[in-house]
């Protein structure tokens, strides 16, 4: 075997294992464990369910079963979205694919309980759990920003779409957005958004909503402070009660149902949101790397202590804006009535070269050159015979219409200049000026 056959086979083969080992090091379901304050993951390719001892450190506590056919669905890296129950029971929901996971903590059997075959459509999607039912929010994908609400439905393990009776936010998507257990809402605004195939630039959505499930509408609550919108470098984390927005030098912590914003500010850049945040349930965990590394931990009780309120969070437009808006649409509204009653309509149908042309007549007692015609039907520019063209094809449509509707034949007529008998002059004759002016309202 030649030498650059065998290194062609030993570099094919390093690619393969290092693909191997990129795709698996995707392949790992992680939550936030409560009673041991810290991190879980269940490894599916190694089948073991494993406890982060230190940070960085993962040993492992048991072994699990995976059902065999679900590896064969699973994208190369794993967003999962994870849901505490009883018994140790855990559901994953895996963030853009509609799959979702359940785990049984007595037997340690994972396996794949929905019978989605689409994916792709709610990536960033809120997905929460309401009276023990799975919902997903909005989210982005396929070139476009969603506000699509869903459900899971446990009898046909299939995504269900929400019919809504009234429009709601633009989109749904790393905004303000999160369900309130306290007040049976789904909360959503501040959404990122733009236009895919136009290279749009982002916007942001200042409207503020919440969603009634009973209702199955949305209702405007107000637009949002401005000041916390376009806070540079935002990151915004749900704990089920509050919205805390990290920006940097300061942290902003929001209650939607009280409509309360608390700010606190440092004096060095330490407010920095972290690629993996989990919530439990009034503290916030951050770590920096997804395998393991640095973890900061954000107390909402103690940030509350030093935070000082600065207003509302969203507020509804002035209602002198309203009766403003009011004034101005009566107004205008009077203004086209008098326009319609007053100013009769001209039967004659010129566009706006020819009545141009016509208004021109009329104001000219001597009446026109050729030159000054020219200019007035913007043609001055081209060639002679263009100009004889199109000048006199003007004046035939012009003199066709007032024939038509006033009966009266080549109201355009050409004359010698009595100042230069080599000249022509445009004018109208005195029966078609008459019923022109007066058609203009001239």
């Amino acid at each position: 075997m030649g030498i650059h056959l065998r290194l062609g086979i030993l570099i094919l083969s390093l690619l393969c294992f290092n693909t191997y080992h990129a795709l698996a090091s995707g392949q790992v379901l992680t939550w936030f464990d409560a009673q041991s304050k810290t991190r879980k993951r269940i490894d599916i390719l190694e089948q073991t369910l494993q406890i982060e001892q230190a940070p960085g450190i993962w040993v492992m506590q048991s072994s699990i079963q995976v059902d065999p056919n679900l590896v064969n669905h699973l994208p190369p890296r794993i967003a999962p979205h994870h849901f505490l129950q009883a018994n140790g029971n855990i559901r994953f929901s895996l963030a853009g694919t509609g799959q979702d996971l359940a785990f049984d903590g007595q037997t340690k059997h994972l396996q794949r309980i929905d019978q989605t075959f689409y994916a792709g459509y709610n990536f960033g999607a809120a997905i929460f759990q309401r009276k023990n039912v799975l919902y997903s929010f909005g989210g982005s994908g396929f070139w476009n920003f969603s506000k699509a609400l869903t459900y899971y439905a446990e009898k046909e393990h299939e995504w269900e779409n929400i019919k809504v009776n009234n429009l709601g936010p633009k989109a749904i998507f790393n905004g303000f957005q999160g369900y309130s257990d306290s007040s049976d809402l789904f909360y959503a605004g501040g959404s990122e958004f733009h236009d895919f195939l136009n290279n749009q630039a982002t916007a942001l959505e200042a409207n503020f909503y919440s969603f009634d499930f009973n209702q199955h509408t949305w209702t405007l609550l107000g637009e949002i402070n401005p000041q916390i919108l376009q806070a540079k470098n935002r990151e915004i984390v749900w704990t089920g009660r509050y919205f805390v927005q990290f920006s940097d030098l300061v942290m902003y912590v929001i209650d939607p149902v009280k409509n309360e914003v608390f700010e606190v500010k440092s004096a060095v850049a330490n407010f920095q949101s972290a690629p993996d945040m989990f919530v439990d349930p009034s503290t916030i965990y951050a770590y920096w790397d997804a395998e393991g590394g640095k973890r900061k931990i954000y107390s909402i009780p103690e940030l509350l202590k030093i935070a000082k309120p600065i207003g509302s969070f969203y507020e509804m437009p002035s209602q002198l804006n309203f009766y403003l808006l009011l004034a101005l649409l009566a107004l205008s509204l009077g203004i086209a009535y008098y326009l319609i009653v007053r100013i009769k309509k001209t039967n004659l149908d010129l566009d706006e070269a020819e009545l141009n042309l016509v208004k021109a007549l009329l104001d000219a007692s001597e009446g026109l050159s050729t030159v000054e015609v020219n200019e007035i039907l913007g043609i001055s520019t081209k060639n002679i015979d263009n100009q004889r063209k199109l000048r006199l094809q003007v004046i035939s449509i012009i003199n066709h219409k007032i024939q038509v509707i006033y009966k009266i034949r080549n109201v355009i007529v050409r004359n010698p200049s009595s100042v230069d008998k080599r000249q022509s002059l445009y004018s109208l004759k005195p029966e078609g000026q008459k019923v022109v002016s007066k058609d203009l309202n001239r």
